[in-house]
């Protein structure tokens, strides 16, 4: 059995020609497959796995699964094309000679004995393996990329008057004003603003962490700038050993855990605007 096929790299900077394998293209007795990183039985992609990939960029991930559906677009073609068609094959040197990230080998060939008799989807997994690995879970994400989605999911990033890296100057009774930056903030009315602490680390350091968003807290509150219940802190699962540090919190601001599946729907209703009497 011959088998050819191409390997998708990812290259962080294409000059240094180090590249990072995520898929891959195999023709089989002149049918096509695709394999690659993420991609599930039901053709979806979990981009999860692509922060071991491309770990600068994670804002991008996206793009991996733009590939990934246009790869399964080109194969679905090919297989309904003739064998002596060459048209993938030109597809795929045009992507090669391209000075880009996201790149493709030149065709690469094995034979497989043909008295081992092994099926398709045996070969497969054998490239799988060899190519790309397989990963048991995707990396756990970053705190900063759940953040990013919760905001996104609950659409608070739309919302009039939404910022972030807000730094503000509250008064203070002995003239000099105090100075705060929340990583994110809803200026408009009514206003909101946010501070996140992952409970990890030392107490020291955690102790400082919620210093700091409670007295940020308490002077916009002083200052009217807001209410009790729109000061609100994004967190991780909290460790036993460090619940006494969110109840500290609690005593004042609103814990939104970004990790839950649920924390659009309560950051929603937290910033659900009072209706008018």
């Amino acid at each position: 059995m011959k088998i050819e096929y191409r390997i998708f790299q990812y290259r962080e900077s294409p000059a240094r020609q180090e590249g990072r394998n995520f898929a891959f293209l195999a023709r089989i007795d002149d049918k096509y497959y695709v394999r690659a990183l993420g991609l599930l039985a039901d053709k979806s992609v979990n981009l999860a796995y692509y922060r071991s990939v491309a770990p600068q960029q994670a804002a991008w991930h996206w793009v991996f699964a733009e590939w990934l559906h246009w790869l399964q677009d080109l194969v679905a073609w090919g297989n309904h094309r003739s064998a002596r068609d060459a048209t993938v094959d030109i597809v795929l040197d045009r992507i090669a000679n391209e000075d880009r990230q996201i790149t493709v080998t030149p065709p690469r060939i094995e034979n497989w004995p043909d008295e081992a008799t092994p099926s398709r989807e045996s070969v497969l997994l054998d490239l799988e393996f060899r190519l790309i690995g397989f990963p048991s879970r995707p990396p756990d994400k970053p705190f900063a990329e759940w953040i990013d989605e919760t905001l996104q999911v609950s659409e608070v990033i739309y919302q009039k008057g939404f910022a972030r890296d807000v730094e503000m100057e509250f008064p203070r009774v002995d003239g000099k004003p105090f100075i705060t930056t929340f990583p994110y903030a809803l200026t408009e009315h009514p206003r909101a603003a946010f501070k996140n602490i992952a409970f990890h680390g030392s107490r020291r350091a955690m102790q400082q962490k919620v210093n700091d968003a409670l007295l940020s807290f308490q002077r916009a509150v002083e200052s009217e700038f807001l209410v009790p219940e729109r000061c609100i802190v994004f967190t991780q699962t909290i460790p036993k050993n460090f619940r006494p540090y969110a109840e500290e919190l609690e005593g004042l601001a609103q814990l939104v855990d970004v990790t839950l599946t649920t924390a659009p729907k309560t950051l929603q209703r937290l910033l659900e605007r009072p209706r008018p009497e």
